[in-house]
């Protein structure tokens, strides 16, 4: 049977991500010798968007670059994907955002830099025009990285669209803290859900009793990913415990943004159920940790479907 693609549209970070190391001891505060590991596209958003359409989701991608190389190179390789650009805000007199990491001559970080400037232009004025188009999407993926006021308008004026909130720090998560009752799905990382719970999660119990807090101040739907421990989720159907699937790691980064990808890309379709949507987030989860690199480029829908067979829960 062929499932019909979900439409999604994505608000939040795309931009590029550098990772430098050090090629002697780093030293602080001096000049460090390094070489460049690998330069290429990033951003919890954009990360989210890519794994979607390369599932074959119809998705649209709003954010804001600066009117530079890098801007343009985002833009494009959105495009390049099937990715719908025409809300991707190319700012005069900006700068694209990016983060950079420099590792120590050990391969541990030593230092992290984020320019993130560009997003706190992702204003309510930028948007207001465009409210109506955006509000034609079923589907809102809204990541923390836009500005707490424009978070709160989006989340008082979507209309008849769901809104899924992507936490993206625990720093940042603290923006939809104000406007949970308005969230209809919420995934977040035990120290993300800590932040708007105020409840140190460690075990699933602890997770348990965040979903509780979470719920009564009104989500409809919460998902709390615990790591290598697995997933809890909660719905109008109860709360469950996932284990984690059978991996073998090569580099679990981006694996926390493909759980939403393979959660979103199964739980917007006609039908699907929290149980659908947990088993498919898992396996992208699996299957990006089994990458090097945040995406798995030969995706395939199959390949999901089969891992996805090997999610169990367990009622708690």
């Amino acid at each position: 049977m062929i499932t019909p693609s979900a439409n999604i549209l994505c608000f939040g970070a795309a931009h590029f991500d550098r990772t430098l190391q050090c090629t002697e001891q780093f030293v602080p505060a001096a000049s460090n010798p390094v070489r460049t590991l690998h330069r290429k596209p990033g951003g919890v958003a954009r990360n989210i968007a890519v794994h979607l359409r390369l599932l074959g989701n119809n998705v649209a991608m709003l954010s804001a670059v600066g009117d530079d190389g890098d801007g343009e190179q985002v833009i494009a390789a959105l495009s390049e994907l099937g990715i719908d650009t025409r809300r991707m805000h190319k700012l005069d007199g900006k700068h694209t955002a990016g983060y950079t990491a420099v590792l120590d001559d050990t391969g541990e970080l030593a230092l992290g830099m984020m320019d993130a400037e560009v997003y706190d232009l992702l204003s309510i004025d930028l948007l207001r025009d465009q409210l109506a188009n955006l509000q034609a999407w079923p589907w809102w993926l809204i990541d923390a990285n836009l500005p707490a006021p424009t978070i709160d308008w989006l989340t008082e004026n979507k209309g008849s669209s769901k809104f899924c909130a992507a936490t993206v720090s625990p720093s940042k998560g603290a923006r939809f803290a104000p406007v949970l009752d308005k969230l209809d799905l919420l995934i977040a990382n035990r120290a993300e859900a800590k932040v708007l719970t105020g409840i140190e999660i460690n075990e699933i119990d602890q997770a348990k009793t965040a979903i509780d807090v979470l719920r009564s101040k009104g989500v409809c739907d919460v998902v709390i990913t615990l790591g290598a421990k697995g997933v809890v989720s909660s719905s109008g159907d109860g709360t469950a415990f996932w284990h984690p699937l059978p991996t073998k790691v090569c580099d679990v980064n981006g694996a926390g943004d493909a759980f939403y990808s393979g959660f979103l890309s199964r739980f917007t379709k006609p039908g699907a159920t929290m149980d659908d949507g947990v088993a498919e987030g898992l396996a992208m989860a699996s299957l990006t940790a089994e990458t090097e690199g945040t995406t798995v480029w030969n995706l395939t829908q199959s390949a999901v479907d089969t891992r996805a067979e090997h999610a169990f829960k367990k009622l708690i």
